[in-house]
Formats: structure tokens, C-alpha cells, sequence
């Protein structure tokens, strides 16, 4: 039977009212399609979980084997696939029956309980498989009883042992006589001689502090810093344990380029989110925290997102330790984990159980109220967006408790403004996160310190694949970014390509021509007024599909190849896609 995407149930109507059987038939060929749900991945994760059953249960060493295929992590990532699904079983059923018109349906409900059992029909046999290599792992295995060889062993070294502890009371008792005060850590005037020794002779125990000593919890530089959007919680909430969010307008940018792609190519949305790195502060008196996001890390090449899944795998977790300790070592405050984001393109806005559970497993051991978390529905106008947080009693709020939801694209704008208008200088030893990044000068052999390096965003990328569409030759755009320095070399982060400057929310740091070769002279009569202001060209010729980086050296064009890097343009759109998927 073959598959039916959902585009294909759209105006799939007959002259009378529709029967059931027809309907959940249709219905069962539209699961077909979706990744987690078709017949074959079922199976497929099924003998998995069956095989491993199989192997622990005949293995020589189970924590070994556990070990070596991660199976507590399998079998979380596992969990938190088919809860999600079985949350949102009743809106991809809803889903389906709208596009198919359902209100020429004869008995609605009848039809949706039909749905709904044929899901569970699908999740039963997984999660039954879940649960039998779960119950699996924790069994303990029996233990042989000891030999009389054993037993004898045993016991000639608890007689050693019983001896050893004698001959020890003897010699403190001995040594209590001698001194009358015993100090388990001297001072340092006492071991050393110097001072009166006071610290020892009264007794006083001079212990090393071997505690983690936490940075500095302070909200310093964000409190009414215009670079940060104030949000007030009462504002869109009725009950929360969080007071106010402070949200970095880098961390709004980067957060609306995460989801440029729905906006531009709806029909290939699909769920995506990230971490979100900031500080808090608890106010005692009230009970309330005060929270920033600031920095945000997406996810590692092993997440999977799919139309109703949501999978941030396990490099992700490497990633936010790498940041955190980073971000701890070069300010000395205590930044955390205070804020996770994904999207919910074509859903509307809810948190669902999974969403739950993953608040749940993210939150801080000590503190957990403060984390928050944001739901983006790409497919709205605006881009509707969300905000969840737990009730002082540490439940998390939900849909109903929300009394606005606010548009992205409006919270964009003013990151937009915001930037032109910010004066925060670039660090002196800034980082930024390779993997977020197309390096296009990986395959120059020389590199001059002025321009050691162009880095492509993944949204920059799409801007350069959008504004070739119609174009022929000349100079396209303006490459906006920032400028990181790294000891005595800078490298250019490429963010946006616009044609319009008044569109730009960052400096000005390059240009992008195209061009039928890639010489010099033509390059340069393209962008030769802009010299002065520019680090570097990206020139496209369409003839062999190559991006060429061609760096501006002494405010001029580079003219040893040397210094070139050179890409399939093709290679950078794989790399999107990778990075999207």
C-alpha cells in the first residue's frame, strides 16, 4: 500500500459524507510516512531493543556490555522519542482530519478513536520493548557463593587487620602522653617555627578548604544594560517562580537565524532548538529569581529532528559543559543552563509531557525554578513564541497560564536596532563555536594575521543561495558581522548578506560579487569604492560553481592565490543541510 504524504490528503473529499474505514485507512498510510512511526523503523528499533534483551541476559560482564553500547542513554533518548509522540498523538490526528475536511465527516468522533487506538497499536510494542530492556539493565546478578579457599583468605586478612588496628591504639596512646594536643593540619607558623604556635597549643584544628568554590552569582553588566530586552513574567504569566528574563539581543539574533529556514522554505520545517547559557539571582525575600539569557549552543551533528521529533543527543551536553566552563573561567560569575528552546512549526503553542520531562531532566539540582524555556511556532505570523517557567511550587505552567505570547520576528527588529545602536567592544581573545560555522579559508596554504580567517554562518549561507536566484553578475551584497580577534589575528564572522545597508544589524565587514571569472581586475571594478571599509570579497562564478574568499589586504584586493580559499557552493548548501538536520 503506498504511502500518503499529508500535502496529498488536502481536498480529499467525496460528494457525501466520508466513512471511517476510509478515513483510518488514509490515516494509516499518512503514518507510513512520517520517520519514527513507519512500519520498518518500528521493527527496526524493536529487535534492537530485543537483541540487547538477548545479549544481556547471555553476557559474561552485563556493565561492560551496557558500557559499551550506552544503554541507560539509549534507552532515555528512546523514552523521551515515543513520549513526545504519544503527546502529540491527539494533534497529529486533529492535523490529518483538518486537511482531509473533516467536518464532512459522518462520525468524527468514532473516527479519532479508531486513529488514536492505531497509534497505540504502533507505541505499545515500543515502549513494552523499553520497559523489558529497562527492567533488564537493573536486574543484579547473582552472586556465587564463596569457596572455603575464599572464606580462609578472608579471614587471615581480618586477623592482619585486627593486628594492625591494636598496634595502632597502642602508638596513639602513646604519643597522647607526649602531647597533650593533637593538631590533624599545623599551621603555618607552627610547622614552620615562626610565630607562638598559639594555633596548636589551644587545640584549634587548621582544616584545607577543598570545597568547589562557585563563582560569583550576580546579574553585574545586564541590569538596565540596553543591550538586554527586559521581560517581565507577570506580564505573560500568572503564577511563576521567576520574577524577570533579561534576553541578550546576540542571543535573539542568533535565535531568529536558527528558524530563517522555516520562514523561507515552510514546507521543509522542522522541530529544531537549542541551549540557552546565562546567569540568576534568587531573591530571598520574595522567593523569586531574576534570570539572563545570553549565549546560545546548538546542538551536535548526532540530534534528530524531524516533524514530530525532537532529539538533542548527547554531543550537545559536551558542548554546554565546554561553554560553561569557558564563560566561568573568563568572567569568574557563575553562568548556567537557564533557558532551552524548539519550535513547534504548524503546532501552535503548548508544552507538552516530553516537553515536561525534558524541563524536568535540565533542571538545576539546588535551584530548579529557575530555568525557563521557549516554544516557537515558525509557521505563525510574527512567528508566535511562547514562554514556560515552573510555579513557585515547582509544577511548570502550561498553555492556559499563559496571558500573551509574543512574535519573534518583533523581538528580532529590536535586536536589529538594538545592535546598530551597541557600543560593547569586541574581546580581545573572543571565541566563537567553529561547528556553527562554514570555514572558508580552511584550503588557503598561507594566511595573512589581518584576515586569518572567513567564517560562514549557517544563515549566511542561505542568504548567498537566495540572492544567486535571478542574478547575473556584479556586486549582490554587503556581508555583515563581527570581527574576532585571537591574539595577533582576526578572523571575520559572515552573519548576514544584505542589499540594502539599513538592513544590517552588524558592521559592515565584506562584499559578495559574482562574476563570470574570478580575476582581479573584474573583481575590483565591483567593489573598488568600498575598499576602505571592507576585510575581504566572496566571489561566485557561476560557471564552475565556486566560492572564492579573496581577503582585502592594506585596503587592497589580495592578489596572491595563496591567500585564496576556494568551494563548491554546493559543498557549503550539504553543510546547511547537515547543520539543519
Amino acid at each position: 500500500m503506498a504511502s500518503l504524504p499529508l500535502s496529498a490528503i488536502k481536498n480529499r473529499r467525496t460528494a457525501g459524507p466520508l466513512t471511517t474505514d476510509a478515513v483510518v485507512s488514509d490515516f494509516a498510510q499518512y503514518v507510513e510516512t512520517i520517520p519514527y512511526l513507519n512500519e520498518t523503523a518500528m521493527a527496526s528499533r524493536n529487535r534492537e531493543m530485543d537483541n540487547h534483551i538477548s545479549c544481556l541476559k547471555n553476557s559474561t560482564d552485563r556493565e561492560a556490555y551496557i558500557t559499551m553500547h550506552d544503554l541507560r542513554f539509549l534507552i532515555a533518548n528512546q523514552r523521551d522519542s515515543l513520549d513526545r509522540y504519544k503527546g502529540k498523538a491527539a494533534m497529529l490526528i486533529e492535523d490529518f482530519l483538518d486537511n482531509y475536511g473533516g467536518q464532512e465527516l459522518a462520525d468524527r468522533a468514532a473516527c479519532m478513536d479508531q486513529m488514536q487506538a492505531l497509534l497505540n497499536d504502533k507505541l505499545g510494542p515500543c515502549e513494552t520493548s523499553l520497559n523489558l530492556l529497562d527492567r533488564e539493565l537493573n536486574v543484579k546478578e547473582e552472586q556465587p557463593l564463596l569457596s572455603n579457599q575464599a572464606l580462609l583468605i578472608i579471614g587471615i586478612c581480618a586477623g592482619i587487620l585486627l593486628l594492625g588496628l591494636i598496634i595502632a591504639a597502642i602508638s596513639r596512646s602513646a604519643r597522647k602522653k607526649d602531647s597533650p594536643v593533637v593538631s590533624d593540619y599545623r599551621t603555618a607558623a607552627g610547622q614552620n617555627g615562626g610565630g607562638n604556635g598559639n594555633a596548636a597549643e589551644s587545640g584549634i584544628v587548621v582544616r584545607r578548604k577543598t570545597a568547589t568554590i562557585l563563582k560569583k552569582q550576580s546579574l553585574e553588566g545586564v541590569i538596565d544594560n540596553p543591550d538586554y530586552m527586559k521581560v517581565d513574567v507577570e506580564d505573560f504569566c500568572y503564577d511563576s517562580a521567576v520574577r524577570r528574563i533579561y534576553i541578550k539581543n546576540t542571543c535573539v539574533e542568533e535565535m531568529y537565524n536558527m528558524y530563517a529556514h522555516d520562514k523561507e522554505a515552510p514546507d521543509d520545517a522542522r522541530e529544531y532548538g537549542c541551549m540557552v547559557l546565562g546567569r540568576w539571582v534568587h531573591d530571598a525575600e520574595s522567593n523569586e529569581y531574576y534570570v539572563s539569557l545570553e549565549h546560545i549552543v546548538l546542538p551536535g551533528d548526532d540530534a534528530r529532528f524531524e516533524e514530530y521529533e525532537l532529539n538533542f543527543g548527547g554531543k550537545i551536553k559536551l558542548k554546554v559543559l565546554e561553554e560553561l566552563r569557558r564563560l566561568r573561567r573568563e568572567t569568574n560569575l557563575q553562568y548556567d543552563l537557564t533557558c532551552w528552546v524548539h519550535s513547534h512549526p504548524g503546532l501552535g503553542i503548548f508544552f507538552s509531557n516530553s516537553d515536561s520531562s525534558v524541563q524536568m531532566q535540565l533542571k538545576h539540582p539546588t535551584h530548579p525554578n529557575f530555568l525557563t524555556a521557549i516554544v516557537v511556532d515558525t509557521l505563525t505570523p510574527g512567528m508566535q513564541l511562547g514562554i514556560f517557567t515552573f510555579h513557585r511550587d515547582t509544577t511548570i505552567n502550561t498553555k492556559n497560564d499563559l496571558k500573551q505570547l509574543y512574535s519573534l520576528e518583533e523581538w528580532y527588529g529590536w535586536a536589529r536596532e538594538s545592535l546598530s545602536k551597541s557600543s560593547t567592544p569586541v574581546s580581545a581573545d573572543a571565541t566563537f563555536n567553529r561547528d556553527d560555522y562554514f570555514s572558508t579559508l580552511t584550503n588557503a596554504s598561507t594566511h595573512a594575521d589581518e584576515c586569518a580567517g572567513i567564517e560562514l554562518s549557517n544563515n549566511m549561507v542561505v542568504d548567498i543561495c537566495m540572492a544567486l536566484t535571478g542574478q547575473s553578475s556584479g556586486i549582490i551584497g554587503h556581508v555583515h558581522g563581527k570581527e574576532v580577534r585571537q591574539g595577533t589575528k582576526t578572523v571575520y564572522l559572515a552573519e548576514q548578506l544584505v542589499e540594502n545597508e539599513q538592513q544590517a544589524i552588524h558592521p559592515l565587514i565584506g562584499s559578495f560579487v559574482v562574476t563570470q571569472h574570478c580575476s582581479i581586475p573584474s573583481v575590483r571594478k565591483f567593489v573598488e569604492d568600498s575598499l576602505s571599509q571592507i576585510h575581504f570579497v566572496l566571489v561566485y562564478t557561476p560557471a564552475d560553481g565556486l566560492l572564492t574568499s579573496i581577503p582585502v589586504i592594506d585596503n587592497d584586493l589580495c592578489t596572491d592565490i595563496h591567500y585564496y580559499g576556494e568551494h563548491k557552493l554546493e559543498d557549503l548548501k550539504q553543510w546547511t543541510k547537515r547543520s539543519r538536520s
